[in-house]
């Protein structure tokens, strides 16, 4: 995914078909036009040149039941998904629901 910085405009471009269902998702959670308006803080901190190369963010403004919402991703093509809790692996078609295991999205695999 590449990300551009414009003074206080962030653009996400994903670069193939999964982070595009991603970015789908994301934005689907954050975009209510009707209501209260969402935001994305920090979390910790990031560390490029060592250790875990992940950026996390709090979604702020999200109702209670918006945060206990699981967003539904569907297979950008016919893949197979597994459980990153206990490594079940299921095959799912283009336009099929990513299911849940073990509470979470199972993740696509390239």
């Amino acid at each position: 995914m590449k990300i551009k910085l414009d003074k206080a405009v962030v653009e996400f471009i994903p670069e193939n078909p999964v982070e595009t269902a991603e970015l789908e998702a994301l934005w689907i959670r954050m975009g209510n036009c009707v209501g209260d308006n969402k935001s994305l803080s920090p979390i910790g901190v990031f560390e490029p040149n060592g250790g875990e190369k992940v950026a996390r963010f709090h979604i702020g403004g999200l109702t209670e039941a918006e945060a206990k919402a699981v967003p539904e991703l569907t297979a950008p093509y016919d893949t197979d998904v597994y459980c990153v809790t206990c490594n079940k692996t299921v095959h799912v078609k283009k336009g099929e629901a990513v299911p849940l295991c073990c509470g979470k999205l199972m993740e696509i695999l390239d």
